[in-house]
């Protein structure tokens, strides 16, 4: 995957510094090979109950579960 802006676009709102000179974006190799895997979703292996997978899906499930139980409060 590549970015979506090419070499030495200049990227606004990062210097945040005053005086700071702009931010320009760099060639794709130069960035490393992990940050192209950030946005891509987890595939946790199904490793039987008790397992990694099976605890992400019922912290997820919980979450959501909090979530809409909040979200009725306030109607």
């Amino acid at each position: 995957p590549l970015s979506t802006c090419p070499p030495d676009t200049v990227l606004e709102g990062l210097a945040y510094l005053k005086g700071q000179s702009p931010v320009l974006a760099l060639p794709d190799d130069q960035y490393p090979t992990w940050l192209w895997d950030i946005l891509e979703t987890k595939v946790w292996p199904d490793d039987g109950p008790g397992g990694k997978a099976e605890k992400v899906r019922l912290r997820k499930e919980n979450r959501q579960r909090i979530k809409d139980q909040n979200f009725m409060k306030t109607q």
